[in-house]
């Protein structure tokens, strides 16, 4: 590793450890998800709901709840649905498994990613240091620039 940008990227990707233990919102939250979950499903029947509506509504507490309280890492709660809608009958494994590669979801990511580089490396402060010194600093020169910049972009 004698290249020294090599030593940043590999210090960009591996410095962000957590401390392994959970904290007590977590742990509740754990906890409190399924067993949402299982409630839900025990005890909730509205008339005008079926089963399946039910279901899915469980299926959405318990993924709220580890998603506010980061039980689990958001990612791996994002895979709930994969294998829990499956299990109650209420789409199959296929039609879940596609809505994951929908292609909106590959313009987001590519979208996040452009924006962690742009950050990672300034890019955002240089062109917006850029706008500002080629246009001015009058309100509506400014304006012009986010324009110019949002049609650049």
């Amino acid at each position: 590793m004698n290249n020294p940008n090599e030593s940043r990227l590999l210090t960009f990707f591996t410095d962000k450890k957590k401390d392994p233990s959970y904290t007590l919102a977590q742990s509740i939250g754990l906890v409190l998800g399924p067993l949402l979950f299982a409630l839900i499903l025990l005890f909730v029947r509205p008339d005008d709901l079926a089963f399946k509506g039910v279901y899915v509504l469980a299926i959405t507490a318990w993924i709220a709840i580890w998603w506010i309280t980061e039980a689990i890492p958001i990612p791996a709660t994002s895979l709930l649905p994969l294998v829990l809608l499956p299990l109650g009958h209420v789409m199959n494994s296929a039609t879940v498994s596609a809505q994951y590669g929908n292609d909106i979801i590959y313009l987001f990511l590519g979208g996040f990613i452009l924006a962690i580089a742009m950050e990672r490396w300034d890019l955002h402060t240089r062109i917006a240091l850029t706008i500002i010194s080629s246009i001015g600093t009058s309100t509506g020169r400014i304006l012009l620039g986010f324009m110019v910049a949002t049609g650049g972009l």
